[in-house]
């Protein structure tokens, strides 16, 4: 008898271990929605995948066509020309936001008087809405604007600064003053992360700043410089309210995820959207696999 009870209570006392405490059942009750996210986003991207091998504007059945999507955007102008100013926009913005915001970090590392209110300041465009921006730049691009009225005042001609042969680069210029705190900011939490006693070590050494510079900073801040090259690339490749506010004319300043967004909403060609948006996908991926590859010959964590 005795046995029995011991086997009972052991029993009862397994089952009570079984049993989710307070704590576990909370923490699952308020993860749920984050679970209902996750499974939301991997719906959206089979359901995406799927719509891309058929033809469906949303009102009639989708009807499957197999690859005359990815066939189609192959032999389509505008897809190239779309990618090829996603391009020219990321080579002229990335190594001038880096460059520049590595120069402003350098400056705003100073010990000064007031220095983080300069910091503030230049960080302050990034939490600037698009649309707010994109107001006051082309109201300054305009052809009476600000920076042709100044220009008019050196004694210079007007520049039409959203014609075809300068509306990518007038974009690229807002987007660079725009973005520039931001890698500044990066910079700067990069710079104040190098240990101090290489610099004490290259003194006594006698090496000057600008051997300090290239030798010890610039090295030691790869890590960051890394992080920001993948990011803005990224980011470059995905741009769209600027282009969409400030868009030049004839297709001079379509991007990618612009087209993708005219196809998708204004063109209602759900399936062909989403072959682009796939075709998009697997850029960026191969993209940031191959700097993923390439960065140890180049990313230092230690001199």
């Amino acid at each position: 008898m005795r046995d029995m009870h011991k086997n009972a209570d052991v029993i009862k006392s397994a089952k009570k271990k079984r049993r989710m405490s307070p704590d576990a059942l909370w923490a699952f009750i308020l993860l749920i929605p984050l679970f209902v996210g996750i499974g939301l986003v991997y719906y959206s991207a089979l359901f995406g995948f799927t719509m891309s091998f058929t033809s469906w504007d949303i009102v009639r059945k989708a009807e499957w066509i197999g690859i005359s999507n990815y066939r189609t955007l192959i032999e389509d102008d505008l897809v190239w020309k779309a990618m090829s100013n996603t391009l020219i926009f990321l080579v002229i913005t990335i190594p001038a936001k880096i460059i520049l915001g590595f120069l402003l970090a350098v400056l705003l590392n100073q010990k000064l008087r007031g220095i983080q209110f300069f910091r503030l300041t230049y960080f302050f465009p990034t939490a600037c809405s698009v649309v707010a921006i994109a107001l006051v730049w082309g109201y300054m691009y305009g052809a009476d604007g600000f920076l042709n009225q100044m220009l008019q005042g050196l004694g210079l001609s007007k520049v039409y600064w959203m014609d075809e042969n300068h509306a990518m680069s007038s974009i690229a210029i807002m987007t660079l003053w725009v973005g520039m705190g931001y890698i500044a900011l990066l910079f700067l939490a990069g710079l104040q992360n190098v240990p101090t006693d290489y610099y004490e070590a290259s003194r006594v050494d006698g090496a000057s700043k600008f051997q300090q510079m290239w030798k010890i900073t610039i090295p030691l801040v790869t890590p960051t410089t890394f992080f920001i090259l993948v990011t803005q690339i990224i980011t470059a490749f995905q741009m769209f309210g600027e282009v969409y506010l400030l868009s030049g004319p004839a297709n001079s300043t379509l991007t990618i995820v612009q087209y993708i967004f005219k196809e998708a909403f204004q063109g209602f060609r759900m399936g062909y959207a989403s072959a682009l948006s796939y075709i998009l996908i697997v850029v960026i991926l191969i993209v940031t696999v191959v700097q993923l590859k390439v960065q140890k010959r180049w990313v230092h964590y230690d001199l």
